[in-house]
């Protein structure tokens, strides 16, 4: 997770224009979701609402951001079948980099989530293939 948060922090900070920050925020507060929702999982009992509270309140900013106008300039709003085939583009893009991750571990643990993710992937875009 300290690989995400690291990322995600680089990619803010070398945000400029509005797309950029905005699409760095967004990608910031998903990660945050996840860091939270990790927290949730493993926190101590005086800890849980905390955490249950920064989860939902994580959830809840990301909706938020994702009703910015914004996302539609400059090119404007992508119609349904260009999105899905965008989308399947980016399905194979990180189905490939699961792959390279699988080859490069040598943690049987590592290479089967890889895998799996991929497996998965694969489903994603065969449905969006179907739209597309």
């Amino acid at each position: 997770m300290e690989d995400h948060i690291r990322f995600v922090s680089g990619q803010t900070n070398n945000a400029d224009t509005l797309p950029a920050l905005l699409t760095a925020a967004f990608y910031g507060l998903e990660t945050i979701e996840r860091a939270t929702s990790l927290l949730s999982e493993h926190a101590p009992p005086h800890c849980r609402e905390a955490c249950g509270t920064a989860l939902a309140e994580a959830v809840n900013a990301w909706w938020a951001l994702s009703d910015a106008p914004a996302w539609a300039v400059p090119s404007g709003p992508a119609s349904f079948p260009e999105l899905a085939s965008l989308t399947a583009e980016l399905v194979l893009l990180v189905s490939e980099t699961l792959l390279k991750a699988a080859n490069k571990t040598s943690l049987s643990a590592d290479q089967v989530a890889c895998l799996a993710a991929v497996d998965h992937a694969g489903r994603v875009h065969a449905a969006l293939r179907r739209i597309a």
